[in-house]
């Protein structure tokens, strides 16, 4: 079993935000629940205990390596440490494992902080494989859609709230001048590109005079003017 390696370049403040907002996380879990003893941190949603490895139920976290992977591993570790005493819970319809033969369970510590429902509320993890997504349904799924801030990228990757701006790419800068091959080409378009002349010593059109003046070959400053495309 890989365990993580927490990286201590996680800021103290992001941690020290997920303690102060774990009161917020607690529950009362069922007297069924099963007490067992913490090992260690697998990843954001997954957990080593006493009694096996447990995929945490309702919630997914970013994968290894990606943006907000550590903080989400970070967070469980700043509330619970190797042989402490949590509680697993198994709601009622729920499978007992996952496809990788991990137990499917919620994780409670002993002062009644879920840990799904911690991560969730800092902006670490997503509600995901509940009914929503054609999983069984669990009795807390409503409240972990309700306290979800990360959200989901097109691709279907989870995105942490600390990683949401970096996931924005800015507009690329239309160079739209690339298209054309020559100025002849240019004069013909039918879109409302500019057709010229571009003048060498004007900042804004500096770039356009330079492709194609001297960029597609074919010489778009002939008389050496500095204008292109007259």
């Amino acid at each position: 079993m890989m365990v993580v390696a927490l990286s201590a370049c996680v800021p103290a403040a992001e941690v020290d935000a997920v303690v102060a907002a774990s009161p917020a996380a607690s529950i009362d879990p069922s007297p069924g629940a099963e007490p067992v003893s913490f090992v260690s941190v697998v990843d954001g949603d997954t957990v080593e205990t006493s009694a096996g490895t447990v995929r945490i139920i309702g919630i997914d976290t970013p994968e290894r390596g990606e943006c907000g992977d550590a903080q989400a591993s970070a967070a469980i570790a700043a509330l619970i440490a190797a042989g402490d005493a949590v509680t697993l819970e198994l709601p009622d319809g729920q499978n007992e494992q996952d496809r990788h033969g991990r137990l499917l369970r919620y994780v409670t510590t002993a002062d009644g902080v879920d840990l799904a429902l911690m991560q969730l509320q800092a902006g670490n993890a997503v509600a995901r494989y509940d009914s929503a997504d054609g999983y069984p349904m669990h009795p807390r799924e409503a409240d972990y859609h309700a306290a979800q801030i990360a959200t989901l990228g097109a691709d279907g990757a989870v995105v942490a709230a600390g990683c949401q701006a970096a996931a924005v790419a800015p507009d690329p800068i239309d160079q739209w001048w690339l298209q054309y091959s020559s100025c002849t080409k240019l004069k013909k378009n039918t879109v409302g590109h500019p057709t010229g002349p571009f003048d060498r010593d004007d900042p804004a059109q500096a770039e356009i005079y330079q492709w194609f003046a001297v960029g597609t070959g074919n010489n778009g400053d002939g008389e050496g003017d500095g204008l292109a495309c007259e």
